[in-house]
């Protein structure tokens, strides 16, 4: 679960694409698919990004995650971040 939650952006990544793609297949793209899939992709490849980063974050830098990665899917990608590095880890990097 560990190593899955550090790929979780890039799962959120793949669902975009795949939203994308299954319209396009079966001929019935419309704006709406191609903004959620743009929306999607844009905030896997964000989420990656903050999952990822080692460094702990004050309460100024994670209110700017959270409006750059839209607030709801932020406190997600938090709550893997949480799961995917211990304290020991943190301790590291910070």
């Amino acid at each position: 679960m560990k190593e899955l939650a550090k790929y979780s952006g890039v799962i959120v990544m793949i669902i975009g694409v795949l939203i994308l793609a299954l319209p396009f297949f079966s001929g019935t793209t419309n704006n709406t698919n191609l903004l959620i899939g743009l929306v999607l992709i844009v905030e896997g490849f964000l989420g990656h990004l903050y999952v990822n980063n080692m460094k702990k974050g004050t309460i100024v830098s994670n209110i700017v995650w959270a409006i750059i990665l839209l607030v709801v899917p932020f406190f997600l990608f938090m709550a893997m971040k949480n799961l995917a590095y211990s304290k020991d880890e943190f301790a590291l990097y910070n």
